[in-house]
Parts: structure tokens; C-alpha cells; sequence
């Protein structure tokens, strides 16, 4: 796979920008000189998932995990979610980054695939990983370009209009439904450069649906009726099963390399593990606190404590005993486990990568039973939500994961009391390293209860975010500069482009 890498990428660099600042040169153009006929359904398929798992590196670091509260910085440059500072660590680059080449290229596959019934189980998995593109970016920002994303070539459209983010959801789901009900083991499918399933069309139904669910469950809010119904398809169609399910992303070599793992590591000394994260392990004696974090520094001196860094401080505050107890230095805080990144006994880059997992689909089950909204057993699906959550770790070299006696033993001292809050922190941390969903739960469901910071000169007024701005990071954001109108339409409609403004499902 890393030979495939490897010439793949150099194909893709080639691929244009969605916004340029060229764009009357390229209206003019009959055809694209770029065109991915050159590439096989397969390769495209293996770049559409690797970017779908590399455009989120240490941005998101910087902002998801620090928003929510699962890592914490000193810096500035690192802060806007630590401290809810504008800096000019750019958050744009991450919506260019997934237009330019997830977008566009799993647009692309979908157009190419489209008139040959032969190859319907390549297009409708294309609409599939497209609908799991877009939710991550209009969760992220809200109204964002969508129905005519991506058609500078195709329609030489550079000035597509943000949609809102109701309609996108709406069409989502409808995608999904449709997609997953035209795929057909019986017709030739992608083969083993389909990183998740290699082309497996059983597997891929139930991450469709695992997909819809969370859609599903993000609607709570807004609309609980339409909400239900979505979550009832789902479950009827038939979800994942066990963590044999999970959407892994099996990264390869260092062609894709911008992957969280790579950030994690590259970014190893200027992050820490959150007091919030470590304080809701230690309180209820969860063995994950030991195998998701560990000290950084004297393992030769039997050292067993391990002491998140709160939000919101810099190098000055850190040391402020109130803040610091133990008058810790930074190296001595605790920090994110190293055999998760392949960090010892594998390159960083080569470490896979969740995305939909069964642990989250038992979690929101559960929460659907609470809600009334499906039949069920809220603890059972509670508590294989957590075994699975504990054991779903096993796919990293070097991790040792709860045994069975350790989970029952965890279960029998916080047993589920059936509310909305326990499923809801026991999300929170499965979604650990997938920060940008657990920012998405957090704004849904309010759980875990988080406090806010109030740093001096903050822009939220002491508020944590609700939404990911996409102009004003100091770089500028060419899907702004060069689609004023379309995105000056969109301020109007859904508010400031803020760090405060609201999406449409969290209301």
C-alpha cells in the first residue's frame, strides 16, 4: 500500500484549488488538464479516506481537543481553544485542505462512477464517504457550500453558495439512504485500497447507517420528531455489531502524513492532557486514564501519579500554586500515551485511525432508549458501550487494553443510573483523538459539564465556542476571499462568523 502512497500523492498534487485566484483563466479552459482519469477507482478511493483522516491535524489540536477539554497548552499560537484567542494559527487552512482534496476528489469519483450500473457499489460508497465528509465540515462551520461544491471544472462554478445547514443535513441523510440501499454484494466493488473494508459491501451498509444514526442524534434539539425517525432507519437497517466494525483508517508510510498522529507527536511538547480529561478517569477509577495518558518524565522512579494541566493558563499562571499544587514543571504533567501514536515501536505516521466506532453506536442506542425513541435495554447497551469503548484501544501496537475482569469490576463501582450525563461523559472520552466529534457531542448534549475559562483579552467574552470561524486566523481562507458575496449572504443569514455563532442543531 505505501508504493501506492506514494505515486498517488504526486497525481494528486496536482489536483487544483477549489477557489483560485485565477479563475477567469480557468473558466476558459474546455478541459481539465488535471483530469483524474488517470486514476483508478481504487487510488482515488484510498486518497478520498486518507484525506478524510489528514486534513485535522494540529489545528485541531489546538482548538477541538482544548475547547472540550481533553488537552491543554501554555502557548498562544496553540490557544484558540484553550484560552478562545484569535491567533494566527490558521483553522481556515483545514476547510481549504478538505475541499481542495477530499471534496473535490470524492465529487469527482461520484461523477466519474455514475452512468455505469456496473459500478454502482463504487458510486454509492463515493456518496457514502462524501456524506461523512460534509457532516464533519458542516458540523465544524455550519452553512458551508454543498450543492455546488466543487464544480469549477465541471461546471466552471467558482462562486458556490453556502447552504444552509439544515438543507445539508436534510440531503445527507437522504444520500445515505439511497446509497446504502443501492449497494449490491453481487457487483464488483473497490478492493484492498479500500482502507476500511476493502470493498466488504456488509460493512459498509452498517457504517452508512452507524453514519445516519449520528445524524440522526445530532438533530435532538432541533427537530426530536424528524431526529427519531432517522435513528429508527438507521437501527432497522442495522448498524455495527462489534468493534470488527469500526471505520479504521490504516495509514501507510509517510505520503499521507498530516494525520493526528503526526501532530500529536510533532506537537509532543507544547500539549498536555487536561485536568478535566484525567480528573473524570480518576474520580471513577477508570483503568483507560493509565493506558490513555502517562507521565512524561521519571518512569524509572515508580511515579503513579498523573496530573491533567488546567485550561487557560500560560507560562506565567502555570506556576501560580493555585493553579499548580504540586509545583509540577511541564515535563512532568501528565501527556498523551506514546504507544497510541506507534510513537515506540512504529513510525508515528503509520498508526491507524478511528473514525465511527461501535462503541459510539452503542452510546447513542442507548441514549435513543432513554429518549423513547427506540425499544431496548439502556444499561445493557450502556455497558457493552463501555467494554467496547475500553477495548476498541487493542488496535495500537504496544497497548495493553481493560480485561474483562477489569471492565466489570469499573461497571460494578459506577453503575449506569440512567441518565442522559453518564452516556454522555462515557462518550466524551471514546471520542478521544477524533476531537473535532467530541466538540460536536459536547455542543449537542452539554456533557461533560465543562467550565469555561476567561482568559485575559479572550473574543468569547468567557464563553466556550460553539462553532469554528472561517475568516479572520491571520492566513487568509481563499474560500472567503474569493467568494465574498456567497459568504457575505451566508454572515447575514446565520450570524457572525464567530466563534459564539450557533449552528443549526445547536440551538
Amino acid at each position: 500500500m505505501k508504493s501506492i502512497y506514494k505515486k498517488l500523492i504526486g497525481l494528486m498534487l496536482a489536483i487544483p484549488l477549489m477557489f483560485t485566484s485565477c479563475e477567469e483563466d480557468l473558466a476558459e479552459m474546455n478541459v481539465n488538464p488535471h483530469t483524474s482519469q488517470i486514476l483508478t477507482y481504487d487510488s482515488q478511493m484510498l486518497y478520498v479516506q486518507g484525506r478524510a483522516h489528514s486534513d485535522h491535524g494540529q489545528r485541531v489540536m489546538s482548538f477541538y481537543a482544548t475547547a472540550i477539554q481533553q488537552l491543554a497548552t501554555q502557548g498562544f499560537g496553540t490557544s484558540p481553544g484553550d484560552k478562545y484567542w484569535f491567533s494566527d494559527d490558521n483553522l481556515g487552512t483545514m476547510y481549504n485542505a478538505t475541499y481542495t482534496g477530499l471534496i473535490r476528489n470524492v465529487v469527482d469519483l461520484i461523477e466519474r462512477t455514475a452512468e455505469d450500473p456496473d459500478l454502482s457499489n463504487y458510486h454509492n460508497i463515493a456518496r457514502i464517504m462524501k456524506a461523512y465528509a460534509f457532516q464533519k465540515l458542516t458540523d465544524n462551520h455550519g452553512d458551508i457550500p454543498y450543492s455546488e461544491a466543487s464544480q469549477g471544472y465541471t461546471e466552471t462554478n467558482f462562486y458556490p453558495v453556502y447552504d444552509t445547514q439544515e438543507s445539508i443535513y436534510m440531503d445527507l441523510l437522504n444520500e445515505l439512504s439511497e446509497a446504502i440501499s443501492a449497494l449490491d454484494a453481487s457487483k464488483q466493488t473497490y478492493g484492498s485500497s479500500d482502507s476500511y473494508y476493502a470493498g466488504d459491501i456488509t460493512k459498509w451498509k452498517k457504517m452508512g447507517y452507524s453514519l445516519m444514526l449520528r445524524l440522526g442524534m445530532r438533530m435532538q434539539k432541533v427537530n426530536a420528531t424528524l431526529a427519531s425517525q432517522w435513528v429508527n432507519a438507521a437501527i432497522t437497517g442495522g448498524v455495527f455489531t462489534s468493534n470488527d466494525d469500526n471505520q479504521v483508517f490504516h495509514h501507510s508510510g509517510d505520503a499521507i502524513n498530516n494525520t493526528i498522529n503526526n501532530s500529536m507527536s510533532s506537537n509532543f511538547r507544547r500539549f498536555r492532557v487536561a485536568q478535566t480529561f484525567v480528573n473524570m478517569m480518576a474520580d471513577y477509577g477508570d483503568p483507560r486514564l493509565e493506558m490513555l495518558t502517562e507521565n512524561f518524565d521519571k518512569p524509572d522512579e515508580g511515579w503513579k501519579l498523573i496530573w491533567g494541566v488546567p485550561n487557560g493558563l500560560d507560562q506565567e499562571t502555570f506556576l501560580d500554586p493555585a493553579n499548580n499544587p504540586l509545583g509540577l514543571g511541564w515535563d512532568e504533567c501528565a501527556y498523551y500515551n506514546r504507544d497510541i501514536l506507534g510513537y515506540i515501536e512504529t513510525p508515528y505516521y503509520d498508526a491507524p485511525d478511528f473514525g465511527i466506532t461501535y462503541s459510539e453506536v452503542l452510546f447513542n442506542q442507548a441514549e435513543a432508549v432513554l429518549r423513547g425513541w427506540i425499544t431496548g435495554d439502556a444499561t445493557a447497551l450502556y455497558e457493552a458501550g463501555v467494554e467496547a469503548s475500553m477495548t476498541q484501544w487493542g488496535i495500537y501496537t504496544g497497548v495493553t487494553v481493560p480485561d474483562a475482569a477489569a471492565i466489570d469490576a469499573y461497571l460494578l463501582a459506577n453503575p449506569f443510573d440512567d441518565t442522559y450525563e453518564m452516556i454522555g461523559n462515557q462518550m466524551y472520552l471514546t471520542l478521544h483523538r477524533n476531537f473535532q466529534e467530541g466538540f460536536a457531542h459536547w455542543r449537542r448534549t452539554g456533557f461533560p459539564v465543562l467550565v469555561p475559562v476567561n482568559y485575559p483579552n479572550n473574543v468569547t467574552g468567557g464563553v466556550i465556542p460553539r462553532r469554528c470561524p472561517l475568516d479572520g486566523w491571520g492566513t487568509i481562507n481563499t474560500g472567503v476571499e474569493h467568494n465574498q458575496e456567497n459568504y457575505d449572504a451566508m454572515v447575514a443569514r446565520q450570524g457572525p462568523d464567530s466563534f459564539t455563532t450557533r449552528v443549526w442543531w445547536d440551538i
